[in-house]
């Protein structure tokens, strides 16, 4: 699912929150505590709206974090690289989907700077976007992959700048049942 990306331009009002650093912006945390503080509020919000919490998962966050740097590191702002790349490519490249039945992906891109740059700030951009929102509070996503970048698409070197992924999945693993087992479940019926 492609959505559009969030660059946050003015403050939006948010809410209070228990999520620790939820207030504190990009140059006052680590990039592990924003994460963190952004997954929390994340859940926060699924937890508001009757759904599930997403849970961390490494691959999503590889996928995550590529795009990040990239963005940052190359200048541009979009679901798409330079190259050609999709969220899609890079979830795949990390063997999320392999084996997998059936998936299903998305991602929620944002920055900001200064006060905009808090996971406050950037949560709320999101959901006050209805494609971001649709992403944050799909329910079949169980998994999600967070990373933060310092430096903005804009400008790399802004110390108090931060570019943010968030790629949400959910695959199914599960194997099909085989007709194995039914012919056993016959075979008791027999004796």
């Amino acid at each position: 699912m492609i959505v559009t990306a969030c660059a946050l331009a003015q403050a939006p009002g948010a809410a209070a929150s228990s999520c620790t650093g939820a207030e504190t912006d990009a140059a006052g945390q680590g990039t592990a505590a924003l994460e963190q503080s952004v997954l929390c509020l994340i859940n926060e919000q699924r937890a508001a709206a009757g759904v599930g919490a997403v849970r961390a998962n490494p691959q999503l966050a590889q996928a995550a974090a590529k795009h990040s740097n990239d963005m940052v590191q190359n200048g541009f702002f979009g679901h798409t690289s330079p190259a050609g790349s999709t969220f899609i490519d890079r979830i795949m490249a990390t063997g999320y989907t392999r084996g997998a039945r059936s998936w299903l992906v998305g991602e929620n891109l944002v920055w900001g700077s200064g006060g905009l740059s808090t996971p406050a700030s950037m949560v709320e951009a999101w959901m006050e976007s209805p494609p971001h929102r649709a992403n944050l509070l799909r329910g079949r996503f169980r998994e999600i992959g967070l990373s933060g970048a310092r430096g903005t698409p804009d400008d790399a070197g802004d110390p108090e700048g931060i570019t943010v992924s968030s790629e949400y999945g959910y695959r199914d693993t599960k194997r099909k049942r085989t007709r194995k087992r039914g012919r056993r479940a016959q075979a008791r019926k027999r004796s």
